[in-house]
């Protein structure tokens, strides 16, 4: 034993501050591992229920959108052409009325990839799509799928199994749905085959690696064919069946082998079927053994930093470069008004004052290198704007003049009037934003011109939603555009042609999409990357590619990345090309 006696004043305020710090790191080691092991428990399952709820809207989402393109399949002009012939019961249009749902079929399975196929049995025949082949050995009142829509007489999932309709084996999860119909139709069902591994595919969407997820019918079976050692021994064993009768979403305890395992559930709102997923207890509390090594870790990390620890002098003189460490972290967050502050004044100190003064040096540097870019970025975006084709004034004042000489002054004195109110919208009283009313006058004027200089050879019109007609916009925006379409998209027609302007809120409301539609001669195909990037940006003319390129320049300076300029068009029908611009104040 030590003699308390023989040790030093020092001694003992070192043993007393190891004893103290010891005992105070078991007992937060200990209270923190009790608290610990509770509230990994509870997170653990928390965390997997909204997984499993998460699965299960996502899957709810997924049938819904296919139940609503099943309805719209069912209130299309063909199927309903086609149930008009049913309630006739005229069966001599049999093939034109298959030829006509085919395109039908194809629209519904590329609106929902999940869809595998679609078949339709009425009492004039049965149609589905033309590219699958149909099993004739098996007709539909054969199968089960008939028993099971005869007997309950409402729409109903029918579970995974293996499709008897079409040649393939495919497995698949069926919908069997009654059509929607203005006047009663008997002996008509329509069959929606889903893709029973797509479904499946569905629940992987969050999963963790712990968890054996699936569908679980109402009658406590699962939906798809499960191949998992683990979900077998749960179905065989009939733990199952009470988590149909539970309420919509939760998780209970039970035990497989005498293993305890947890149940993680969420009742799908469109039918009776659940996400289930089962994971062992002991995976869920795996995370405990990681604690208890954290904690004795940290106890002997703090009894060695205990032993080392030589006295509160090395805190009081270390407290200035903490100070100044401190301030250093606070600009490395970008906090430039930081400043080191210290009452003494020693060594270390002088070095936190001459750390503020560089740091003033900095943000004085930084001032001056915004003010040299914002006066840069607004010389540029003048001399883009003031970039024009002098092409269109000759063009305009020599129809001017032949229309004088031809004596055709009224139409003279439109045209000079359009030219003077164009360039007094275009100048703006020297401002670089105008409002989008200002520039689709602006752009009107410079139509009404070009349908004088281009007699018969186009028509155009201006459609934009009131509420955006005071956004503010860059001016002459849209006056490439319109050009291009006339000069290159009309070029080799003789009359015709049309252009249309729109300026909406985009679906999402967050920007503004103004679009000019030509049904002029479009953008020609592009064998390779290089030719598709000359005639996307390019259309047939090097004056509109420079054009369109002055315009995304303008766009990129006056927004960055939040607004752009696309093209869309194939050759032959035209181009549309879209303007998108944040909502922002008006001027």
């Amino acid at each position: 034993m030590l003699d308390r006696s023989k040790l030093s004043f020092r001694s003992k305020l070192r043993l007393a501050f190891l004893v103290v710090t010891i005992l105070s790191v078991l007992l937060t080691g200990g209270l923190s591992y009790s608290i610990t092991s509770s509230i990994i428990e509870n997170h653990a399952m928390k965390l997997t229920q909204d997984s499993v709820s998460q699965s299960a809207q996502i899957v709810d989402e997924k049938l819904n959108k296919l139940m609503l393109v099943m309805m719209t399949f069912m209130i299309s002009q063909p199927f309903r052409v086609m149930l008009k012939d049913v309630n006739a019961g005229d069966a001599s249009r049999y093939f034109t009325r298959l030829t006509e749902l085919d395109n039908m079929f194809s629209q519904a399975r590329i609106a929902e990839p999940l869809i595998h196929s679609i078949y339709v049995a009425t009492p004039i025949g049965e149609f589905y799509p033309l590219s699958m082949n149909r099993n004739r050995q098996v007709s539909f009142e054969d199968t089960p799928l008939y028993a099971r829509i005869a007997r309950e007489k409402r729409n109903i999932w029918i579970e995974g199994h293996e499709d008897t309709l079409f040649l393939g084996k495919n497995r698949v999860v069926s919908l069997i749905l009654q059509p929607i119909s203005e006047d009663p139709v008997k002996d008509v069902y329509v069959v929606v085959n889903i893709r029973e591994e797509g479904l499946r595919q569905l629940l992987s969407t969050g999963a963790d690696g712990g968890a054996a997820r699936f569908l679980l019918a109402g009658d406590g079976k699962p939906v798809a064919r499960e191949t998992s050692a683990l979900i077998g021994q749960a179905v065989a064993s009939g733990a199952l069946g009470s988590i149909v009768d539970e309420r919509p979403t939760g998780y209970t305890p039970d035990k497989l082998n005498g293993k305890a395992y947890l149940f993680n559930y969420a009742r799908l709102g469109l039918n009776d079927w659940s996400v289930v997923a089962i994971q062992s207890k002991d995976h869920v509390l795996k995370e405990l053994i990681y604690v208890k090594w954290i904690i004795a870790a940290i106890t002997a990390g703090c009894f060695l930093l205990t032993v080392l620890v030589s006295g509160a002098f090395t805190r009081y003189l270390l407290l200035p470069l903490r100070g100044l460490q401190q301030v250093m972290k606070r600009v490395e967050l970008n906090d430039l008004a930081a400043r080191f502050e210290s009452k003494s004044n020693d060594e270390l100190a002088q070095v936190g004052f001459r750390f503020n003064r560089m740091l003033e040096q900095i943000v004085k540097l930084i001032d001056e290198v915004k003010e040299a870019e914002t006066n840069k970025r607004a010389t540029e975006i003048k001399a883009l704007s003031a970039q024009m084709d002098p092409h269109f004034l000759y063009n305009t004042l020599n129809t001017i003049y032949w229309k004088l000489k031809l004596h055709q002054v009224e139409p003279s004195q439109k045209m000079v009037v359009a030219l003077s109110r164009l360039f007094q919208l275009g100048l703006n009283k020297g401002q670089e934003m105008t409002t989008l009313d200002k520039e689709l006058q602006h752009v009107r004027q410079y139509l009404e011109l070009q349908t004088f200089c281009y007699e018969q050879l186009f028509t155009y019109a201006i459609e934009a939603d009131d509420e955006l007609r005071e956004l503010a916009v860059p001016r002459i925006m849209l006056q490439p555009l319109v050009e291009n379409s006339i000069v290159h998209g009309f070029d080799q027609m003789d009359g015709g042609g049309v252009i249309r302007i729109r300026a909406f809120k985009s679906p999402e409301g967050q920007s503004c999409c103004i679009q000019v539609i030509d049904n002029g001669a479009g953008m020609p195909k592009a064998p390779s990357a290089q030719a598709d990037a000359k005639a996307t940006g390019e259309r047939r003319g090097a004056g509109s590619g420079y054009a369109i390129g002055n315009l995304r320049r303008r766009l990129e300076l006056y927004y960055g990345d939040r607004a752009g300029l696309s093209l869309e068009g194939a050759e032959g029908e035209g181009v549309t090309a879209t303007i998108t611009i944040p909502l922002e104040e008006v001027l």
